[in-house]
């Protein structure tokens, strides 16, 4: 069988095998994105070796985290980040330094090395709020003050995550003093331009009422997800983020959220989350048990103790920080995508890899149970500072995610 025709026969049982294990999940009441995982370690050489890996899958992949991070960006709402107050804050704060600390002391204990360590501590800074936002509103807590402390740290949290990554890739990336003024100089220089950009191409699509707009916004998000790596030296997702960021303090912000996710979920997303599966060594994780029982104990209680400390720091109560700690302690595309691109770049290896895979999915499994030991007994009285448009938006962003 040539190449062409094993890449179509792959991609043919990849995207049934995510839409089936997706449906499988919801069922189960998990998040799909659990059960896509899952497929893919069965599809891949650790259990039946059906689909093999091929540039092509890769390339496909490699969108596909393009445009999850589009539409995080897009997803990024600038107004509620100044209105979520300093508890909010902290607890992001919190959320992002524990766990990458502790991280890095197990890593180093373990005999990693520094750039190795430091990576690992990267990939447990991230936060998924979409199984903690589906626990909230199942138990009426969505709009309340916890619910929108942990809403709000979530969104903070992510920033930080790709401000960190950003870091982490030029430093350990071997980056001169030279790089590091490439990237001094390139960043206000991208927001300048890409202000323009958006801008202008806001303004010229406006009237634009059929699709054909979204190929042009699609195309300057892939040309700034190139200009941050091939001319910034950072991440490529860091420029998709950026791109999505300032598109969606636009007027075209719901509608390319929409197309973001029909584009990304329906197919480049599955393609990069059965892949990021395939690549899972059950072997390797299976080397190091000790290893991944400690990053997931980590994992956990990072995120409790330092956005629960955060919380209690910007005048929560002690149970009510407790909440706000538990519901950071998902991970989710984020920390997948930090993890797989720590593994192609070569800082990490398949071992921190597998561990890394496997620590995402027991986060996800853990937090719908946490939350619903500690939410009981907190007030649900609907937080004051949600305005009726946000809530409008809220609910909006809930169902997708659901979705």
């Amino acid at each position: 069988m040539d190449e062409t025709a094993n890449l179509l026969i792959g991609l043919a049982l990849i995207l049934l095998a995510a839409r089936v294990s997706a449906q499988i999940a919801v069922a189960l009441k998990l998040p799909s994105v659990f059960g896509v995982l899952l497929a893919g370690v069965i599809l891949g050489p650790s259990v039946t070796g059906l689909v093999p890996e091929s540039a092509a899958l890769q390339g496909m992949s490699t969108v596909g985290v393009v445009l999850l991070l589009f539409v995080a960006g897009i997803e990024t709402d600038l107004v509620q980040m100044r209105r979520v107050g300093a508890a909010a804050t902290l607890a992001a704060i919190g959320g992002v330094a524990a766990p990458m600390a502790g991280a890095y002391v197990v890593a180093r204990y373990f005999g990693f090395g520094n750039a190795e360590s430091v990576f690992i501590g990267t990939i447990l800074t991230a936060t998924s709020v979409t199984v903690s936002a589906s626990v909230l509103r199942e138990l009426g807590y969505l709009q309340t003050k916890v619910g929108s402390a942990i809403l709000g740290a979530a969104i903070i949290d992510d920033v930080i995550g790709v401000v960190v990554l950003t870091v982490v890739v030029n430093v350990e990336g071997g980056g001169s003093l030279f790089d590091l003024v490439k990237l001094g100089l390139f960043i206000p220089v991208s927001l300048f331009v890409g202000l323009w950009l958006v801008s202008f191409a806001t303004t010229r699509l406006m009237g634009n009422d059929t699709h054909d707009k979204f190929v042009e916004v699609l195309a300057l998000v892939l040309a700034f997800a190139w200009a941050a790596e091939a001319l910034g030296g950072l991440a490529a997702i860091s420029g998709a983020y950026l791109a999505g960021v300032l598109f969606g303090r636009t007027l075209l912000r719901d509608d390319l959220a929409e197309f973001g996710n029909l584009m990304g979920y329906a197919l480049f997303a599955p393609i990069f989350f059965v892949t990021t599966g395939m690549m899972t060594d059950i072997h390797a994780l299976l080397a190091t048990p000790l290893f991944t029982t400690l990053l997931l104990v980590v994992a956990i209680l990072g995120k409790v103790l330092g956005s629960g400390l955060g919380a209690l720091a910007g005048r929560f109560t002690a149970k009510e920080s407790l909440a706000v700690g538990v519901g950071m302690v998902s991970r989710g595309e984020v920390a997948i995508v930090i993890a797989v691109l720590g593994r192609n770049s070569g800082v990490i290896g398949d071992e921190v890899f597998a561990a890394s895979i496997v620590v995402t999915l027991l986060t996800t499994l853990a937090t719908p149970l946490l939350l619903r030991v500690t939410l009981p007994g907190l007030p649900k009285t609907a937080d004051d500072t949600l305005d009726i448009s946000r809530r409008g938006r809220l609910e909006s962003q809930i169902e997708q995610l659901e979705g």
